[in-house]
């Protein structure tokens, strides 16, 4: 359970840097990301999404690129049947490797994780598409993060959108896509990550 809620706080939000530049960004007050590495490729995000769903026919809910002890890849959520699973890819050309450790049953999860995870399995459009379109509205500025926003939880919200973290001019911009239509939400700010 605080496995999920970590990574999907993790996976939230980042930045990323040219890939010949280390740096470490604080995404809030208690994790920060190394990004070095990052291609810098608009596509690659949403065809992660894609080759992960392929693999293992569950939903990403989240997908990000981290460099993790040096090895920089791709880390993703992704729900499968009724369990929460953790993948990492090096690229989308590589296979997945879950990490199985991390797998929980979705029941194991708080009411908040477990409302996170309806909102996916509902959502009418892919967390792929939404990457696409958040992309589309910053002039092709690649993503580096993007998942299901913490505030699809929230009893009392009937927005439900994906937050996208696009690389542009070397910071973090956010872009809320509407999970049932597709469409950007005016104003991302009032959303959490």
């Amino acid at each position: 359970m605080r496995a999920f809620l970590l990574a999907l706080a993790t996976i939230g939000s980042l930045a990323a840097a040219a890939p010949s530049l280390a740096q470490t960004l604080k995404v809030n007050q208690d994790i920060s990301i190394d990004v070095t590495g990052f291609s810098g490729d608009p596509k690659i995000l949403s065809d992660m999404v894609t080759k992960i769903e392929s693999l293992n026919g569950g939903r990403v809910a989240a997908v990000t690129f981290d460099n993790v002890g040096g090895a920089p890849g791709y880390s993703a959520i992704v729900l499968n049947g009724a369990d929460v699973r953790f993948w990492r890819l090096d690229s989308p050309t590589s296979d997945a490797v879950e990490i199985i450790g991390a797998s929980v049953p979705s029941w194991m999860l708080n009411w908040k994780a477990q409302r996170r995870a309806t909102a996916v399995k509902d959502a009418k459009v892919s967390l792929a598409d939404a990457i696409r379109t958040a992309q589309a509205a910053r002039k092709g500025a690649p993503a580096v993060v993007a998942g299901i926003a913490r505030s699809a939880s929230n009893p009392t919200s009937e927005v439900h959108a994906y937050m996208v973290g696009i690389l542009k001019d070397g910071r973090l911009e956010r872009v809320a896509v509407d999970s049932q239509s597709g469409r950007p939400i005016e104003n991302p700010e009032a959303l959490e990550w």
